[in-house]
């Protein structure tokens, strides 16, 4: 409904209606048919510019006296039979007079473009993204996929789709190719994690033994440790045996790093999609063992999703790892 519905056209004395083509006075506010507004050539209600009177207050007075209500969010008098106000949309009860009611915000509507070139509009907390929860993707149902992953379901469910739809593996993963081993702790893949923490582990080897190296041919580095009371002997030793497989090191350090790269990058391009097929899985056997519909419900939601604890311990491990590595050479080097 528009601003002037149900008001009148001082000219013609007819009611306006939703789709009348309508012009308003810019000095008073009175509104005109268009039609009425060219053939008087002006604004009729010329005394009110005159005392800098405006429409608007006259129309409220008069509907005041018909019994109309006024919103006491803007201040519009509507007629005696509206549920909503004209002007701004509230609605025109008891919970539109409470000073701290705060008109609800309307749901953000999202568009997805699938690969057949059809659009699907969705809400943003529709975890399905506007499809079916009963849509088959790679023999589950899509209700289940979503409540497995549970989290940035906008992200992954569109991607999911478009992996089934078109046989596309390739996505973009920013987190892969930076810290790949605690995207896939986050996302409870330990295999993965694992995995990727291994490759990083091998491929820093050549960079960290040089890097000791030359920590132990420094003289002050050297200093320190003779201060420390640490086993120079031991320390000698480790030199001379680094020192003898420098070149080797050295060869290394280049095509490991390369590979590094090569194997987060690939991540990069293929994690969304082994993410995929991880959930798949997952949901699958979910629903192969759970005995009822609402067990399943409880297990897709516990298994599945992110967990910010398994990156901690993800860390945790690294950091232990590190310690053992620390507290050895220092047993060592006593």
């Amino acid at each position: 409904m528009g601003k002037y519905t149900g008001c009148q056209c001082i000219i013609c004395q007819k009611i306006f209606e939703d789709n009348d083509e309508i012009v308003v006075c810019p000095d008073c506010g009175t509104p005109y048919h268009r039609s009425c507004y060219q053939s008087a050539g002006h604004c009729i209600n010329e005394p009110l510019h005159a005392v800098g009177g405006s429409w608007q207050s006259v129309q409220n007075e008069h509907r005041r006296k018909l019994g109309g209500i006024e919103c006491p969010h803007c201040g519009y008098v509507n007629l005696p039979d509206a549920k909503k106000c004209t002007a701004c949309d509230l609605p025109l009860n008891q919970q539109a007079t409470d000073e701290n009611f705060e008109p609800p915000e309307e749901e953000q509507e999202l568009i997805f473009h699938a690969p057949d070139g059809q659009q699907y509009y969705f809400q943003a907390s529709d975890p399905c993204c506007g499809m079916s929860p009963d849509t088959d993707i790679e023999g589950e149902r899509l209700g289940d996929v979503a409540s497995f992953v549970k989290t940035n379901t906008l992200y992954y469910i569109p991607l999911f789709r478009r992996f089934k739809e078109t046989d596309r593996k390739l996505s973009f993963n920013l987190p892969c190719i930076l810290f790949p081993y605690f995207y896939f702790a986050n996302r409870k893949m330990w295999a993965m994690a694992l995995l990727s923490g291994l490759v990083w582990l091998i491929c820093s080897l050549p960079d960290g033994f040089l890097n000791l190296l030359t920590y132990f041919k420094d003289a002050d580095s050297l200093e320190t440790l003779r201060v420390s009371g640490a086993n120079m002997q031991m320390i000698q030793i480790i030199t001379d045996f680094l020192t003898a497989h420098q070149q080797l090191l050295e060869d290394l350090q280049l095509p490991l790093f390369c590979a590094g790269m090569a194997f987060r990058i690939g991540l990069c391009l293929f994690g969304n999609y082994l993410y995929f097929q991880f959930v798949l899985k997952s949901v699958r056997k979910i629903r192969q063992t759970a005995p009822t519909p609402s067990l399943k419900k409880a297990l897709l939601s516990a298994e599945g999703g992110t967990n910010f604890w398994n990156v901690l311990g993800c860390l945790g491990i690294y950091i232990g790892l590190a310690t053992a590595v620390y507290l050895g050479l220092e047993f060592v080097f006593a």
